[in-house]
């Protein structure tokens, strides 16, 4: 063998790795772009645009519709309107009551409640007396229980009977709430008094009257 044939040799040797690694690069850098081209990013990519796309209009949208006045708010107060508890009356369940801090006898607290368009409070079930008891404090109230006499039943200021669900104490025709429950007293004795009144949802309804 001369000496040009093994040069010859190692430099098909190194020729042939040369196209190894070059294959090998080849193979890695074919991946690379199949990853790149691959169809499943076109399709992460449409979902994207498309997500984008949807919020866009989807923002557009809510801003032309604020940009259109609707109806003035004096008009939907109008429609629906929640009558709250005036301003020192407490709410309990479909009620309003007002609790005195002035003392009288039970006619003008009477005339108290009426000029307020209520009614010396009336309870009609337990929760409401319990509420009444708890928040009046140690302070006696009238209340609207009242008799013609002590053989006349009791009576609601709605002229409804009451149906003694608690005992009232005394041989008085006029009813008072106090830290032993319902007792009574005469008409003229000075106490602080209640007033109570529905506590209720008003709706009113436009219709528009059509032509014939």
């Amino acid at each position: 063998m001369s000496a040009a044939e093994p040069a010859e040799a190692f430099v098909g040797m190194f020729s042939t790795t040369d196209r190894l690694q070059e294959g090998e690069i080849g193979k890695r850098l074919q991946g690379k772009c199949f990853k790149i081209v691959s169809p499943v990013s076109p399709a992460r990519l449409h979902c994207c645009y498309a997500v984008i796309i949807f919020l866009t209009v989807a923002v557009i949208g809510l801003s032309v519709a604020l940009s259109f006045p609707g109806e003035k708010p004096e008009q939907v107060s109008a429609k629906n309107t929640y009558a709250v508890c005036p301003r020192n009356w407490i709410g309990f369940g479909s009620k309003c009551f007002y609790f005195s801090e002035d003392t009288s006898n039970w006619t003008f607290s009477w005339n108290f409640c009426m000029k307020l368009k209520a009614q010396l409070a009336k309870f009609d079930n337990m929760e409401e007396l319990n509420f009444l008891r708890r928040y009046k404090g140690t302070f006696d109230y009238w209340i609207g229980l009242h008799r013609e006499s002590s053989q006349h039943p009791w009576m609601w200021m709605d002229n409804t009977e009451y149906n003694s669900s608690v005992p009232i104490r005394g041989v008085e025709d006029y009813a008072y709430l106090n830290n032993n429950g319902i007792s009574t007293a005469r008409i003229y004795a000075d106490r602080r008094w209640i007033c109570s009144k529905p506590n209720s949802y008003i709706l009113e309804c436009q219709i528009p009257f059509s032509s014939f």
